[in-house]
């Protein structure tokens, strides 16, 4: 049981293709549906600006970071994003809302499921008592991931709107509505003058988000949405340290370089044993999508970079993608590469945790739940973060993650009472480790949905495990904090250390927060073209000269429009 709110996140990656195919069938429609009466001063949607993080002239103010004053963690964090960490469970918890916060009215949201549908609200304690705590009516329609684009989407192009909606933000970085700019500024609250500045100290488990986080909640310089908050760590390369040290290499934290990391992969490569140096997911495409931790290696674009004449330049259109291109068909000729990497779905994590492959290039959610897994089925595994390293042994890179799990946006409000009355809903959601408010929204009652182990952590029942898949922790979400029950000093150690690291190599996507029409609509069809050309290359099957061809169709078709709508939102800012 580790102390995160994404249960079974890394999980819910939706492919691309029927992503797309969603949202061809109802784009048109919605963009329709959802356009406001009159146009914006802004002269269009196709690309909208983020703010900066103070307030200038023309500039937003974000939400003033206040951290959480509760139970000393043992290892600090800081407001770049570091999570504290806890050797133990804290004893004394906080009660961070002091009185209910609701009025007693029904309050609707629609959130999608990850897990196994909960019993309903009637039938479901820790529904029931999170209602009581409340003091409203909470009711969700939680839908299937698979199943949500589809659904959001006629949701948002109707008239009844439920109070809170969800936009997850895991395929790609916009989300899934259809239209979105147009959506939010005709149908969803403005929340500026309640969140800005020191506004947000009168929801202060809110103001816990660090402001890398509410970049996201940004549109046309307002606070439309309240993100689902994660630290900046976003890719991690995890290993098992239990297969190299039975293959001879004592590996502290990372290896030097890349000639060092190929080496030790060869050392754990064993095919008459199907064992492997290194795996990925298919739909990461040997890891070469934007964001990944194999690209950090060799200081490829974290997805975008600006030049030194304020030009964008995309991670694909770089020498140094080129290079982790090559160093990839390298260790798939080498026979370094799991055979099942092209295809892997949803066997990966078993197989990694089979001992099927030694390195799995994943995400930080990913990490924390196979720790606990293994803890438990597997106590002689050990799995643990790699630190960021550089193909040359020089400085390391690490691409930061976007710091939420998708975003949160409230619908116009009758009263502006109502839409504060809401906003306390959404704080006591938000409220962190440590306090009786996280408790309940994570355990729910005691004796019921969890007991207390004698290191004094609560640990889910079969009851707890059923109906604690309910998702308010998609409605809002509190701040992070590194608590495992199982090995919790070495795993608060071991991850605290791990993002120290990436933290201070972190390189930010200049893009993170901005809006592009053409990348929304074509983007992600020219990704997944070009990058099924990239793994054929990688696998042999086309000559690595190619890359020039394939990133050239990929700019004629959305590329160059896509950076074109970014700088433009760029010069915005």
């Amino acid at each position: 049981m580790a102390a995160r709110s994404h249960f079974d996140e890394h999980a819910v990656f939706l492919r691309r293709r029927e992503f797309l195919a969603t949202l061809a069938a109802g784009s048109a429609a919605l963009v329709a549906a959802c356009t406001p009466a009159a146009p914006q001063a802004s002269g269009g949607a196709s690309a909208t600006a983020a703010p900066g993080a103070s307030g200038g002239s023309g500039q937003l103010q974000l939400p003033t970071y206040v951290p959480f004053e509760g139970p000393k963690a043992d290892l600090p964090g800081n407001a770049q994003g570091l999570d504290p960490a806890y050797f133990k469970f804290p004893g004394d918890l906080v009660k961070t809302v002091p009185n209910p916060p609701g009025d007693g009215s029904t309050v609707s949201a629609i959130t999608y499921l990850t897990l196994a549908p909960p019993p309903a609200m009637d039938q479901n304690t820790a529904w029931q008592a999170v209602n009581k705590a409340l003091n409203v009516t909470l009711q969700m329609d939680q839908v299937a991931a698979a199943d949500y684009p589809a659904k959001v989407n006629v949701v948002v192009a109707g008239s009844d709107l439920p109070d809170f909606i969800y936009n997850p933000t895991i395929s790609v970085p916009w989300g899934v509505i259809s239209g979105l700019p147009q959506f939010v500024r005709a149908k969803c609250a403005d929340l500026t003058p309640h969140l800005a500045g020191d506004a947000i100290k009168d929801y202060p488990n809110l103001a816990h988000y660090t402001n890398y986080t509410w970049r996201s909640g940004v549109l046309d310089n307002k606070i439309y949405a309240l993100p689902i908050a994660r630290p900046p760590i976003g890719p991690v390369m995890m290993y098992r340290a239990d297969l190299f040290e039975q293959a001879g290499v004592n590996m502290d934290k990372a290896p030097q370089n890349a000639d060092e990391f190929k080496r030790i992969l060869q050392a754990v490569t064993r095919p008459q044993d199907n064992q492997y140096g290194i795996a990925a997911s298919a739909v990461s495409y040997f890891n070469l999508t934007p964001n990944s931790s194999f690209m950090g290696i060799f200081r490829v674009p974290n997805n975008w970079r600006l030049d030194s004449s304020g030009k964008l330049v995309k991670d694909v259109e770089s020498d140094e993608f080129k290079a982790a291109v090559g160093f990839a068909r390298d260790l798939w000729a080498a026979g370094i590469w799991h055979p099942n990497t092209p295809t892997y779905g949803g066997a990966f994590n078993d197989d990694f945790m089979a001992g099927r492959f030694a390195v799995a290039p994943g995400v930080w959610g990913q990490y924390v739940q196979l720790w606990d897994i293994e803890a438990v089925k597997l106590p002689a595994a050990k799995i643990y973060p790699m630190h960021p390293f550089a193909a040359d042994g020089g400085k390391p890179m690490y691409h930061a993650g976007s710091g939420q799990f998708g975003v949160t946006y409230i619908k116009q409000q009758a009263s502006p009472d109502r839409l504060k009355m809401l906003l306390r809903v959404a704080n006591f959601l938000a409220a962190p480790f440590g306090s009786q408010e996280w408790l309940l929204n994570y355990f729910g009652v005691k004796d019921v949905d969890y007991s207390v182990n004698r290191d004094g952590a609560p640990v889910l029942t079969d009851q707890g495990r059923s109906e604690l898949t309910a998702v308010w922790r998609y409605v809002s979400s509190p701040a992070y904090a590194l608590f495992s029950a199982n090995r919790s000093q070495e795993f608060a150690t071991v991850s605290h250390a791990a993002e120290e690291a990436m933290i201070g190599a972190m390189e930010v996507d200049p893009t993170l927060g901005l809006y592009s029409a053409t990348a929304a609509s074509q983007g992600p069809l020219a990704q997944d073209t070009l990058m099924s050309g990239i793994s054929e290359i990688v696998q042999g099957r086309r000559p690595i000269s190619d890359i020039d061809s394939l990133v050239s169709d990929w700019r004629n078709k959305a590329g160059d429009k896509m950076r074109s709508e970014f700088q433009d939102a760029l010069s915005k800012k």
